[in-house]
């Protein structure tokens, strides 16, 4: 699953058909979303010279004299949209995923630069499978706006923020780019695109990732959400926490566990207690050589260091089991996972300032 959205600044010119074609052949996505089409009508002829030769269907607003529109495509063969309504500012798109079956609405929003018309644009996600994406000419933090005059705009990303709070939608992180608008100045630039998920959407592909591609001629640089289907591998640096309480754990390991033929922690304590209670009685009938009160003291030291660790597995083994067979099935639970999942995922690198994503990229990035 892949989605689009791109504010091109206009459609009207050949060399921006030509750009938009181009990213639709390199990136063949599921649906795509433009705004600012400056356009008041669309055509086959038109629309062809966007997407191609594929199967499509679209659904458009038309632009206000050359301010702005909006034009939503997606491919017939991936995608059954079975309504599309235009409200002020927004395009709605309902249908299914063909494939799997999966319901969603799409959202594709280009909202004005006064804080009143902000305000009218017309979104309810009332708990379904949306996606809102776009052009919101509003930021979340100060830090995604950065102005060359210094001074900032307080306001906007306070009603922004209640937005995405009253709608529960979720702001996944943004690889490959810190803001998606530039004025060109080289000072001036802006987050004002992004992708906002309900919760319901990213139950349904868990592993979605958005990614700022490089902008052409628009100002605005395209944005991608994808669904990571990529097969990774195993996941490396998998350890018990309480491994890093050992100091050199690699030579506790070979040398002290090897030692004794004994299954799980458990037996390993008690172990390390029965050679306790052996010294312990030899201390009550004679006098302990040096070093016997030496192994003494190590014994006693590493039934306490080994006593934490095992309360750490333990903790960790009754968290699994409770991921497994406690709350697993709730909402609540999938959505704190997923978060977590994004939040830790590495999809795009940079390497000598050229970005990599992707499996293979990544490796051969790495191992080179």
């Amino acid at each position: 699953m892949k989605i689009i959205s791109w504010n091109t600044r206009g459609l009207g010119g050949l060399e921006k058909r030509q750009e938009v074609r181009k990213l639709v052949g390199n990136l063949k996505p599921f649906i795509m979303c433009i705004q600012e089409t400056k356009m008041q009508t669309f055509d086959d002829f038109l629309v062809t010279s966007l997407w191609g030769n594929s199967p499509y269907a679209f659904s458009y607003r038309p632009s206000v004299g050359a301010s702005g529109g909006l034009m939503t495509i997606w491919d017939a063969s991936e995608v059954d949209v079975w309504s599309t309504e235009s409200r002020e500012h927004v395009l709605w798109c309902h249908g299914r995923i063909i494939k799997t079956g999966e319901e969603f609405y799409v959202a594709n929003v280009y909202a004005p630069c006064d804080d009143r018309g902000k305000q009218s644009s017309d979104i309810n996600v009332g708990g379904r499978m949306v996606c809102v994406c776009g052009d919101f000419n509003a930021v979340k933090t100060v830090d995604e706006r950065h102005s060359a005059r210094g001074g900032q705009r307080f306001m906007d990303h306070i009603s922004f923020n209640r937005f995405i709070e009253d709608n529960n939608l979720i702001d996944l992180p943004l690889s490959g780019s810190k803001f998606t608008w530039f004025k060109g100045d080289g000072f001036s630039m802006s987050r004002l695109d992004r992708f906002l998920l309900s919760e319901e959407w990213c139950m349904a592909w868990p592993n979605c990732k958005q990614v700022a591609s490089l902008r052409g001629l628009s100002d605005h640089c395209p944005l991608v959400l994808s669904a990571n289907e990529e097969d990774w591998g195993p996941r490396p640096m998998r350890m018990l926490k309480c491994w890093k309480d050992v100091p050199g754990y690699d030579l506790f390991v070979r040398e002290k566990w090897v030692s004794f033929q004994v299954e799980g922690w458990g037996g390993r304590i008690d172990s390390l207690k029965d050679r306790l209670s052996a010294l312990d009685q030899k201390g009550e009938e004679e006098v302990l050589f040096e070093a016997e009160l030496a192994e003494l003291h190590g014994v006693t030291l590493d039934i306490h260091s080994l006593a934490r660790r095992n309360a750490s597995i333990s903790w960790q083994q009754s968290r699994s089991l409770w991921l497994k067979e406690g709350d697993a099935n709730s909402k609540y639970f999938h959505s704190v996972l997923a978060g977590r999942r994004r939040r830790n995922a590495i999809s795009v690198i940079q390497v000598d300032g050229v970005s990599m994503e992707g499996v293979t990229p990544i490796r051969q990035a790495v191992y080179t």
